[in-house]
């Protein structure tokens, strides 16, 4: 689907004014994330690394998921000694929790803990509320789009190659 502007006439989202447009506009995002974020961390006693965890441990969660120590190592880019340290600190903080799988008793897999579920949402939840607001503005269509569009970038980024 081709966006349109306020008279129903095509925009051309690659032309550089539109795309600066756009990704001032995430950037301007990302910037409120990190607020969230940072306050969220500063509030536990957490450092850039532990977010990451957090977050990836998150994520996993959200599809039901549960990571194993090296796969959350792998994603973070971390030694198997750092993963471990890592583990143990937001076991020792109360965030993570490692169970044995019920299938394979040799794996261990981390849970994100209920406390540390609860507390994200305390500080998260403006985020979707702002996400919320800001897309019950949208008719479907509108909705869709940026799902589209999102999914798109996102994946595109996970590709990109950072230099």
């Amino acid at each position: 689907m081709k966006a349109r502007d306020d008279t129903g006439s095509p925009v051309d989202a690659t032309h550089p004014s539109q795309r600066d447009a756009i990704v001032g506009l995430l950037c301007a995002y990302v910037a409120e994330t990190l607020r969230f974020t940072e306050a969220w961390a500063s509030a536990h006693d957490m450092n850039h690394t532990d977010v990451r965890a957090m977050a990836q441990l998150d994520a996993a969660h959200r599809v039901g998921v549960r990571l194993t120590a090296g796969q959350l190592g792998e994603a973070l880019g971390l030694s198997s000694p750092a993963t471990s340290a890592l583990i143990a600190r937001l076991e020792r903080a109360g965030h993570v929790t490692r169970t044995r799988d019920p299938e394979d008793r040799r794996r261990v897999l981390l849970n994100v803990s209920s406390s540390a579920q609860l507390g994200a949402v305390d500080y998260f939840q403006p985020m979707g509320d702002a996400v919320t607001a800001a897309l019950s503005d949208c008719d479907a269509v509108e909705t869709r789009a940026v799902i589209d569009f999102l999914d798109r970038l996102v994946s595109r980024m996970r590709s990109a190659r950072v230099t």
